[in-house]
This record gives structure tokens, C-alpha cells and sequence, in this order.
């Protein structure tokens, strides 16, 4: 049964890890139409963002489903990065489309708060990786 579960998991985690490498860049596109053409955009790349999550957390616990991100070491936190610069966009988005869409902040104000917004979250994922960095050093 966990083997069958195994081959259903694997090609899905392939798939949203590619998806996560470009994700990104499609947020990034999506900003910038909503500043180009002033209309709101849908939000689904949050709940792709939270399954994501969940498949992270499983690969992370799960001993047998995370084999292969125990030993490709580069996997899981490559997808905790993506999925972190993926939130600050998104969230940054959120600003966008609050301005877009009811007019609530003025297009500067709505460009600067996404800005802070991704450079808050930036710094808090630096700030996360500086307390408990990917690779353990030796001290010497």
C-alpha cells in the first residue's frame, strides 16, 4: 500500500516543485499586469501554495515518502525558499489587488507596500536560515 501511495506522491512532488521554480516568475508577471491594465487579478496561487505546504510537511515527516529529499539534500530546502518567495509575492499581490480592485490605497502606496511586504518576508527567511542554517557546520 505505501508503495502505491509512493508512486502517486513522487510525480506530484515533481510537478509542484517545478511549478514552485516558476511560480515566481508568473507573480511577478501577474503584478505587473495588474500595475499595467489596473485590474485585479484572481488568487489561486496561494491554495497551490498551502497544497505545496502540505506535501512538504509529509515528505518532511514521512520516512518512507521522504527517501528521495533525504537524499537529494537540496530538494526540500529549495522548495521552503520557493515556497517562502512565493508567499511574499502573493502577498505583495494581495496590496495590488486591494488597489486595482476597490481603490483602497493609492497606486504608489499599494507599489510600496507590496515592496515592503516581499522585503519583510525576505528578511525573515534570511533571518530563519541564519538561525538554523541548511547545512550544519563543523566547529572547529
Amino acid at each position: 500500500m505505501k508503495w502505491l501511495i509512493a508512486i502517486v506522491f513522487h510525480p506530484i512532488m515533481i510537478i509542484m516543485i517545478l511549478y514552485m521554480l516558476l511560480m515566481p516568475i508568473m507573480s511577478y508577471e501577474d503584478a505587473m499586469n495588474i500595475l499595467k491594465y489596473e485590474i485585479p487579478d484572481i488568487q489561486v496561487n496561494f491554495m497551490i501554495i498551502s497544497f505545496v505546504s502540505l506535501l512538504a510537511f509529509i515528505a518532511t515527516r514521512s520516512r518512507f515518502l521522504g527517501k528521495p529529499y533525504r537524499k537529494i539534500t537540496i530538494l526540500l530546502p529549495l522548495l521552503h525558499m520557493c515556497i517562502y518567495t512565493g508567499i511574499a509575492i502573493n502577498a505583495g499581490i494581495v496590496f495590488l489587488n486591494k488597489w486595482a480592485d476597490e481603490g483602497l490605497y493609492s497606486k504608489g502606496m499599494a507599489i510600496a507596500l507590496a515592496l515592503t511586504t516581499f522585503v519583510v518576508l525576505r528578511l525573515l527567511m534570511s533571518l530563519l536560515y541564519w538561525k538554523v542554517p541548511i547545512v550544519q557546520r563543523e566547529e572547529t
